[in-house]
């Protein structure tokens, strides 16, 4: 027996050497395998199959740890027998990929506070791990915990499906040791493919920026839009790993599509209007990007992205306005400046579900940004090359204005250089174009003068003055050639100033007036002839001896040696001579009757002629109005001028310029050649229509002076026929007073008389006593008509004056109805008065419109028997009396009397008429 003993022990220390070298081969060999990889998924793999043959157990799990922390998820499994059913264990595999422990479970916390191994005899007595227990068929398990550096990163579990199991101490150092490793192996996996994923992710940013750079310098190359926009596209595409990527610009709220990048073509394109297009107006409103899945688009955005052949897209709006990034702290401060949407980036995700990422996002953005940007510059671009043939046009328009003026322009700088001048400048100033002479040097070589011939200093240029800060405005001077001929020129000046409003040089305009100058001084040369002839017939009444001093005149104003004047009759329409000067008397008459044949009214030389005479303008009769066969030199000008007053014809003054009056029928071979005849021009002959209207208005004034005396003649002869009719009228009142005064006196007796008799009958007496009483009465109208003849005599001869007033006629006619309409028993006399924006205010004598008024209220009961009615108006403001009188059939009369204001006459004449009226009125009364 102990022989045996030491030999027991032995071999069990040797067993237990075997198993230790096992061990520690099977760890070594699991560490080479750990360490032979970084592949996480395979060294799990590794780790589960070599914990179940070193550990001795049936079945080996790893947990990892996610990245939140909070939970274990299954991550690899392996069973190294089967002892369950296939279906079974099948069902549990399925179940143990989609199970999770949860990092605050009891049992975790235990674990880790068991400094990573804990052994638990049944799992089924811990509640929380019940379901876990029950679904895998665990018993007894061994938990191991794999921290890396006080660092969870997982957990693995020990088990054999089904059974209990007492872990020996081997067991539970084998397993921590192993879980050590593995803590390692799966920490160093995890963080190389986190490098692997730092490093596609750092490829990734590179490839982007280098996109992003590509597509920059792009954007600042002097390349088209389209290419531009070509590389962004293909940038694009390439950066969020798709095949299709196209570039839309909005134009007049439309979409145009600029470019596609491996997209299908169409034939047609669809309707592209912005507004149908919300997911678009979305992003616009958002100012972001975002992505549309195909059912998401609307009926136009399905037609027009079927078109492009895309499915799901990401649209990324092009803005343009404030700035890309910003700081929180940037915000704050100072406001992003809102921008504006110019197109948009479409990139298709056809094969694609899932929305990009942010990173592809900010990609996308990066992108769109020099797409906006590019378009921006492209739009300002063309602007400022629009801008620019627009300052070309509008400079090469000005250089042609400033060249087609007639005026000169010239620059000057403020020590008189000239420093910009057109092509005109060099016919005032002798300097050719761009020319830089210096003004002193041209002033000493071109001595000029002023318009009376005086030299002119140098100092005294206008330019000169103009350099020293006086201002030139339409000086004029004088500039002599070399062969003699004079320029008059105009010039103007003005200061050039620069910003600040400084003088900085002189721009100046030269004008060409020597035609101005000399019709200034014919016009002069006119008005002295105009006064000289006005001179010559001022005092003279005698028609002829007006046109004789006109003509002379016109003919030494004129430079003319023969004249002939004649006086239009309207009558015989015919022109008859007055007077000639530089004729004979028998020259005279042949002259006139060879001109006859072209101003007489019937000629057929010159149709027209006498007509254009009528209207009043001067006519130059030469060859081409006479006829071919006239013996009258071929050079004889004839200027005829017609002489009217206010469009009538009153004469015509005939000027012949001709040297010879005949052309000899052959001339001598030695005879000299006549000097050229010189003709008449429209100078001469609008200086002439002038003589010919002041002489037409001389003869004029000639006759309204006779007619004036004539005038004065009858006004003087009337005069004394008023005087005689007044003094008859005179005569005959006085002696139609004394019979009519007897008269009335013998009526009134004989009234007296009679009553005072008893023995005449009763209706005899009625009847006498009308009769007187007519008669008295008719006594006293003629008395009040010769009076008023009296009263119109003295008038006239100034013995009396009437001193009209103000009268009220509306309180006059008050006061008429007032004391009259009790006079009469069976009419009544009423007043309407009207309201008007003026008073009833006229000028007169009181009494006469009293009378007058009276009178007319009178006239009723003698003139009608149905409604008389006086209308008097003063300035469309009308009085009214009515007076009902008794209906006879349909006869009406209406007296109206328009009395207009200041009348102070109505006294004298339109009472004696009136009452005339009334009598005539009764008498045909009478007679019906």
């Amino acid at each position: 027996m102990r022989s045996e003993s030491p030999l027991s022990t032995n071999s069990q220390e040797h067993n237990r050497l075997r198993k230790a070298l096992r061990e520690s081969e099977l760890l070594r060999e699991l560490s080479e395998l750990l360490a032979s990889s970084l592949d996480p998924t395979r060294i799990l793999q590794v780790l589960v199959r070599r914990a179940t043959e070193v550990c001795d157990v049936s079945r080996c799990a790893v947990w990892l740890l996610d990245d939140t922390c909070t939970q274990f998820l299954p991550s690899a499994y392996h069973m190294s027998t089967q002892n369950l059913k296939s279906k079974v264990f099948q069902a549990a595999d399925r179940v143990w990929h989609h199970s999770s422990i949860a990092f605050n479970n009891p049992v975790i916390q235990q674990l880790l506070q068991a400094q990573g191994l804990l052994s638990l005899k049944d799992l089924s007595a811990e509640v929380t791990l019940l379901p876990l227990a029950e679904k895998f068929f665990v018993r007894s398990i061994l938990l191991v915990a794999l921290i890396r550096e006080d660092r969870p990163v997982g957990m693995m579990s020990l088990d054999n499906p089904g059974k209990c199991t007492e872990f020996t101490d081997d067991q539970l150092q084998l397993a921590r040791a192993i879980g050590q490793q593995a803590a390692v192996a799966i920490d160093n996996a995890r963080l190389y493919q986190e490098a692997q994923i730092e490093r596609r992710r750092a490829e990734r940013l590179i490839e982007r920026a280098q996109s992003i750079y590509q597509v920059a310098m792009t954007v600042n190359s002097s390349d088209k839009l389209s290419e531009v926009l070509d590389i962004a596209a293909e940038h694009l595409a390439r950066g969020l790993h798709t095949d299709q990527a196209a570039i839309a610009l909005i134009e007049a709220d439309q979409l145009k599509l600029v470019n596609q990048h491996m997209l299908p073509l169409a034939s047609s394109t669809p309707s592209s209007k912005l507004t149908a297009f919300s997911n678009c107006c979305q992003t616009i409103k958002q100012q972001t990007p975002m992505f549309i899945y195909h059912e998401q688009l609307t009926h136009e955005e399905l037609s027009w992205f079927n078109y492009l052949g895309m499915g799901n897209i990401l649209i990324i709006p092009l803005l343009v306005g404030g700035t890309h990034y910003q700081t929180s702290q940037e915000l704050e401060q100072q406001p992003c400046p809102k921008k504006h949407c110019v197109g948009f980036a479409f990139v298709d995700y056809h094969h694609h579900s899932k929305p990009p990422s942010s990173g592809y996002i900010a990609f996308a953005q990066d992108i769109a940004a020099h797409c906006a940007l590019a378009i921006e510059k492209a739009y300002h671009l063309a602007e400022a090359q629009r801008a620019e043939a627009l300052a070309n046009e509008r400079a090469n328009t000005l250089n042609a204005v400033f060249n087609a003026m007639t005026e000169g322009l010239i620059v000057c700088d403020a020590q008189g250089k000239v420093m910009l001048s057109n092509e005109n400048a060099a016919y005032f100033l002798g300097l050719k174009h761009k020319s830089k002479k210096q003004l002193a040097t041209y002033l000493q070589h071109h001595p000029l003068h002023t318009l009376a011939g005086q030299p002119l200093a140098p100092e005294q240029f206008p330019l000169t003055r103009a350099l020293r800060g006086e201002r030139i405005r339409g000086e004029r001077y004088l500039d002599k050639a070399g062969d003699g001929s004079e320029q008059a020129i105009e010039v103007n000046i003005e200061p050039l100033l620069d910003n600040e409003q400084k003088k900085i040089g002189i721009v100046s305009a030269f004008r060409d007036i020597t035609e101005q100058v000399r019709v200034e001084r014919r016009i002069r040369r006119a008005l002295d002839t105009m006064l000289h002839a006005a001179e010559a017939v001022s005092g003279v009444t005698n028609i002829k001896e007006i046109l004789y001093r006109v003509l002379a005149m016109t003919l030494t104003a004129l430079n003319c040696e023969r004249g002939v004047v004649q006086i239009y009759q309207d009558e015989q329409q015919s022109f008859l001579p007055l007077l000639s000067i530089g004729f004979t008397e028998d020259e005279v008459k042949v002259w006139l009757s060879e001109q006859a044949n072209w101003f007489a009214p019937d000629g057929n030389q010159s149709p027209g002629l006498h007509e254009q005479l009528k209207e009043g303008h001067a006519t130059l009769i030469n060859e081409e109005q006479l006829d071919k066969h006239s013996t009258l030199v071929k050079h004889t000008l004839v200027l005829a001028t017609p002489i009217t007053h206010n469009k009538h014809l009153l004469g015509m003054m005939l000027l012949d310029r001709s040297t010879h009056y005949k052309t000899p029928a052959h001339q001598t071979p030695r005879a000299t050649r006549p000097l050229p005849v010189l003709e008449f021009n429209a100078w001469d002959m609008a200086v002439i229509e002038g003589i010919a209207q002041f002489a037409g208005l001389a003869i004029e004034q000639t006759h309204w002076q006779q007619e004036a005396e004539i005038a004065r003649i009858n006004e003087a002869t009337m005069r004394e026929s008023n005087e005689l009719k007044d003094e008859f009228l005179a005569i005959t009142a006085h002696e139609f007073r004394t019979p009519l005064t007897i008269i009335l006196a013998h009526s009134q007796m004989m009234s007296r008389l009679l009553g005072r008799a008893v023995e005449v009958a009763p209706e005899l007496k009625e009847r006498l006593n009308e009769s007187i009483s007519y008669i008295e009465e008719q006594t006293r109208q003629l008395t009040n008509i010769v009076n008023t003849f009296l009263e119109v005599t003295r008038l006239n001869r100034g013995q009396i004056e009437l001193n009209p007033e103000e009268i009220d006629m509306a309180e006059l006619i008050k006061e008429l109805v007032l004391n009259h309409s009790a006079t009469s028993t069976i009419h009544e006399i009423s007043y309407t008065i009207k309201k008007a924006h003026r008073a009833y205010i006229v000028k007169g004598i009181a009494h006469a419109y009293s009378k007058f008024l009276l009178i007319c209220c009178r006239m009723r009961s003698n003139i009608v028997h149905r409604v008389a009615l006086l209308r008097l108006r003063w300035h469309n403001a009308a009085l009214i009396i009515n007076t009902p009188q008794l209906r006879l059939r349909s006869l009406i009369t209406v007296l109206e009397f328009l009395c207009r204001h200041n009348n102070i006459f109505l006294s004298v004449f339109i009472v004696p008429l009136i009452s005339a009226i009334a009598r005539l009125v009764e008498s045909a009364l009478a007679s019906m």
